[in-house]
Parts: C-alpha cells; sequence; structure tokens
C-alpha cells in the first residue's frame, strides 16, 4: 500500500507560507486523505478548521451524483431528451453563421452531463450568452418583486436563450448543471435542496453544507479576497465584490437554488463527498451510488471534436464527463499524477481530486473573486505526488 511521506509533504506549509509572506494567499485550507486517514490538513492565515465556504462549481459533482441516484433507480436515461422533464425545451434555436436556427438535435440528459448542450451562462461575449444574461435579469428583477419562481420555472426560462452551437457538437461550460438540477426536482416530485439532503448530505453527515448559511454560523463564513494587481496581492473583497460572486447576503435563503454553484460547505463535510466517491460510493458504511456507477461517472464522455472546444488552462490533460474533469493526458497536464483522476473545483478557486489508484483524495479551499493561480495549485499537486512512496 503507497504512504505518503509526511516530510516531503511538509513543503505544502512551505509553499503557502511562501504565499503568505508575499501577500498572494490570506486564507486557504487543505486536507489530503489517503488509505481512509486524513494524511495531512491545515489552515492558513484566516482560514480555521471550521470555516464556512461558497463552493460555487464544486456543487456540480453533487448534482452529478444525485443525478446518477436516479439513473440507478432506472428513473432516468441518459439519452432521454431534456424536453421530457422541462416541455420548455422542445424547440429550441441555435446560433447559426446566418443567425438563428432551428435546432436538428434535442437536447439530451447526457449532453447536460457532459456540458455538450449548447446552453451557456450570462455574459456578454456572444449572442447566445447576451440573450442568456437577458433571462438571468429577468428571473432577478421577478423574484426580487414578491413573485415565487420555483427552480423548474426557472431552468425552463433558459430555453429562451438560443444555444451557441447544436447539441452534441462542442463542449461549452454553462447551465447545464442547473437544468440538471430542476430534471432532478420532476422526477424526484421534491425541490433539488430537499432531494440532496434526503440522498447525499444526510446520510453523509454533511451538516454545514447548504445553500445559505444559518445567522448562526454566520461568524464561520471565509473572509472574500480580491486581487490588487498583477502580481496577484490581495485585499479583503468590498460589498460590491460580494454582490458580484452572489455573497452579500448568505443568510437569505436564495430565490433559486443553483446546482451548478449555489452551495456553502466546508473542508471537512465536502471530504466525506471525495470519500464517497473515491470509496466507491461509500462512506462510513453508508452507501450512495454503486460502484460500478462511480467508474462510469469519472469516465471521459467526450469525443475527440468535443474536447478539440476545450480550451481552458485549468483541464491542460484532462476530458471531461458527468461535470468533473477526468485526467487522461499527464504530459499535457505536466502532471505527477494518476491517468484517470478526477474532480473539479469552483469559482473562487476552491479545487478537488480524487485519485482512486492511489487511494488519494485532496480537498483545498480558498475565496479570491478572480479564482485559482494555476502554478500555484500545479506546484500543490506536484508536491502531493511527490511524497508518494
Amino acid at each position: 500500500m503507497n504512504q505518503l511521506n509526511q516530510t516531503k509533504l511538509g513543503y505544502l506549509n512551505q509553499l503557502f507560507e511562501t504565499e503568505m509572506k508575499e501577500k498572494r494567499i490570506k486564507g486557504a485550507a487543505i486536507q489530503i486523505i489517503q488509505n481512509g486517514e486524513v494524511a495531512f490538513s491545515n489552515q492558513y492565515g484566516s482560514d480555521k478548521e471550521d470555516t464556512i465556504y461558497k463552493i460555487f462549481s464544486m456543487s456540480k459533482p453533487i448534482a452529478s451524483v444525485a443525478a446518477m441516484i436516479l439513473y440507478e433507480r432506472g428513473m432516468l436515461d441518459l439519452y432521454d431528451p431534456v424536453s421530457k422533464y422541462l416541455p420548455a425545451f422542445s424547440e429550441m434555436k441555435v446560433v447559426g453563421e446566418n443567425g438563428l436556427e432551428d435546432a436538428k438535435n434535442p437536447i439530451l440528459i447526457r449532453d447536460l452531463m457532459n456540458m455538450t448542450s449548447g446552453l451557456v451562462y450570462p455574459d456578454v461575449t456572444g449572442m447566445s450568452e447576451m440573450c442568456m444574461q437577458k433571462v438571468a435579469e429577468e428571473a432577478l428583477k421577478r423574484a426580487k418583486s414578491g413573485e415565487k419562481l420555483s427552480n423548474v420555472d426557472i431552468c425552463s426560462m433558459f430555453a429562451d436563450a438560443p444555444l451557441k452551437f447544436e447539441p452534441g457538437k462542442r463542449w461549452n461550460y454553462g447551465t447545464s448543471t442547473d437544468v440538471c438540477g430542476a430534471v432532478v426536482e420532476v422526477i424526484s416530485g421534491v425541490t433539488y435542496g430537499a432531494f440532496i439532503q434526503k440522498e447525499i448530505l444526510e446520510p453523509l453527515g454533511m451538516t454545514d453544507t447548504a445553500f445559505y448559511i444559518p445567522e448562526s454560523k454566520l461568524n464561520r463564513m471565509a473572509k472574500v479576497y480580491t486581487r490588487t494587481d498583477e502580481a496577484g496581492h490581495l485585499a479583503e473583497a468590498k460589498l460590491s465584490d460580494l454582490e458580484y460572486l452572489g455573497m452579500n447576503t448568505p443568510t437569505q435563503i436564495p430565490y433559486f437554488e443553483s446546482a451548478g454553484g449555489g452551495l456553502y460547505s466546508t473542508l471537512s463535510d465536502y471530504a466525506k463527498f471525495t470519500q464517497m466517491l473515491l470509496h466507491d460510493g461509500t462512506f462510513q458504511g453508508k452507501r450512495i451510488l454503486g460502484r460500478k456507477t462511480i467508474a462510469f461517472m469519472h469516465l471521459n464522455q467526450l469525443s475527440k471534436e468535443q474536447e478539440d472546444s476545450i480550451c481552458w488552462d485549468s483541464l491542460y490533460g484532462y476530458s471531461y464527463g458527468n461535470f468533473m474533469r477526468v485526467m487522461v493526458d499527464k504530459a499535457v497536464g505536466a502532471s505527477n499524477g494518476s491517468i484517470g483522476e478526477f474532480g473539479w473545483d469552483g469559482l473562487t478557486g476552491n479545487y478537488f481530486c480524487v485519485d482512486q489508484e492511489e487511494d488519494l483524495a485532496v480537498i483545498y479551499m480558498q475565496q479570491i473573486k478572480e479564482g485559482a493561480d494555476q502554478s500555484l495549485r500545479r506546484k500543490m499537486r506536484q508536491i502531493i505526488y511527490g511524497s508518494l512512496e
């Protein structure tokens, strides 16, 4: 059984102490689990053991597990069209070379799970994104006026924005996970939040994971930072930064339970979730998914054509499937890790990876508005994998 060398793991402290000294990190936490035990755990700067973070897109793997629970029960077919559950997606438009065109193919559930649906996030970079921006603004306006919109209502509004490309043609990061959460609601008959609470969070003992922070726990909320210059020096975030991140009212129950990015959690809570993935669907005797389903979840699900659409530096060496990255080329990733290692990260720089070959899981938390420093992330991984004996 491979073990981590504790002396070599100590280089993590040196790495983060340097980052703290250079004011590029002011709060962070990391935990490494191997062979079912905590091999390394530390907090830096303003962060503590019980600090609560907004995990943003690290919410997505939880949504993947939620969908796969229904998949295992025979209630969901990955080749089902999304319109079977959300009729608003029946007749989609696609942005073509000459304007809007009728979509030739339906969006399938597997297109959602693999980010090949053509759905986008709100932005100003293209027609699809700008249309989605208008949809998001309209949903927020209606919610602020007092209208009670369900998750299904809001996700159905997403169908008003044209797709960036024909479903299944390319890979593009967008609102697919949120729509998947709405599908979970329709099939299960309960809200997405209620479903994951009963089926995932409660069985795993994730007592600090939710779509808001209760008033009694607000003092545990992580400080949020923002970079002030090209050198990456940090200052505490302003109210406008928190508003941009949707973190200015953390104690309020949100009008929308975003399956793609809405959850708050802690290092120890998320470690329970990662250990469930690591150990073939079980944690401390509780089985969430079957081992064959877990194996399917971290397969590369993309075709070569779809992979060619990925251009993020955080995905060098990786492909994608079921809302998670999966390592396929260590040379391109400049990685001393393992083929098949998988996981995801979040907007403010949160990160996790699972390596079943080494019985290893890594969870890292920070709250920086501009996100991860990819060089720091690579160095962190290099130290951890270099510590394996």
